[in-house]
């Protein structure tokens, strides 16, 4: 590693940052200019203070503008969420949700899937079927 001769830059030095021991280096101190003139007093411009961006309200959240069909579609969403959240309860009450009750929802998927494959089997008997 390189030792660095330049004088502005300060040798590490250690110090425990918590629990660990570390080298800390310094900030650089700067070179003064040579000439006040060379470096330009430029002031600063702050940015200009803006009003906050325009909120406009969800298409979801209005009621399609106040028409009776916009009512019944937030009507029926309302029971729609409430039956769901009833349903998950109930399930959780009742301890329908537990691994104990897994054969009886397999028994009745399969018994779904082989009544459709049944149903797909009679409507179509032209069809050769493979084996």
């Amino acid at each position: 590693m390189p030792i660095n001769r330049d004088p502005s830059t300060p040798p590490p030095v250690i110090g425990k940052i918590g629990p660990y021991t570390v080298f800390m280096t310094p900030p650089a101190t700067p070179k003064p200019p040579e000439s006040p003139s060379a470096v330009s007093q430029k002031p600063i411009a702050q940015p200009p203070v803006l009003p906050p961006p325009q909120q406009f309200k969800s298409v979801a959240s209005s009621e399609q503008g106040g028409s009776v069909l916009g009512f019944f579609k937030n009507a029926v969403t309302k029971v729609q969420n409430a039956h769901s959240s009833v349903d998950d309860h109930l399930v959780r009450w009742f301890g329908l949700n537990q691994s104990k009750y897994q054969w009886a929802l397999d028994e009745y998927y399969e018994g779904k899937e082989s009544e459709m494959k049944s149903v797909e089997a009679k409507e179509m008997p032209g069809k050769v079927q493979s084996v």
